[in-house]
């Protein structure tokens, strides 16, 4: 399985996710196909409408900035996943499985409180901080159908094989762990060519 990308499935990308219902929907099928994407591509985590489930659950792999998995850290299952409260401010160079070789420089709080269901369909809120912060924040979006091109601000293009070296020197950064935040509008990203 690939993941759907803004050239080919543009549309179906930018809708928001439907809320999972726990009745009817195929939650643990829904879950292994995230977990086994995740697990076998070079991915930080994985929204599930990616994989063509237009449903609001997300998997985050507990990675660092480089891509290297924690052992030490949770694998998180999100579903119907919110954010209570956001502060600080931090700067990444983000990527995206669906979103081609376009790379954005973009702005994210430094920390979160997510309200969440699990897998067993058990509300939990947890707050989250630095890298892990920029990640759901980014897989957060793409449920409400926001690619980081639209919020970056600045875009390059920049084949996967290069990612790495050229974040050696362009690392993550914290600008601020307390301030308020908010994000600025968002300029939906309009480039219709195969990047």
């Amino acid at each position: 399985m690939e993941a759907l990308t803004i050239y080919d499935n543009e549309e179906f990308l930018r809708k928001k996710s439907k809320l999972v219902d726990f009745d009817s929907d195929k939650i643990e099928e829904y879950i292994n196909i995230l977990k086994n994407y995740s697990f076998s591509h070079p991915v930080y985590a994985m929204a599930a409408i990616q994989l063509g489930i237009d449903k609001r659950i997300i998997f985050i792999k507990s990675t660092n900035e480089k891509g290297e998995i924690n052992q030490e850290t949770e694998q998180y299952v999100m579903i119907n996943p919110k954010i209570i409260s956001k502060k600080g401010k931090t700067e990444f160079w983000e990527a995206c499985a669906s979103g081609l070789n376009n790379i954005g420089l973009v702005e994210r709080p430094y920390f979160l409180i997510v309200e969440y269901l699990n897998e067993k369909a058990e509300k939990q809120t947890k707050s989250f901080e630095g890298f892990s912060a920029t990640v759901i924040s980014h897989e957060l979006d793409h449920l409400d159908g926001i690619f980081h091109m639209d919020r970056a601000k600045e875009i390059l293009v920049i084949p996967k094989s290069e990612r790495s070296e050229f974040r050696k020197n362009h690392s993550y950064v914290i600008i601020s762990k307390d301030c308020d935040f908010d994000y600025p509008p968002i300029k939906r990203w309009e480039n219709k060519t195969r990047l």
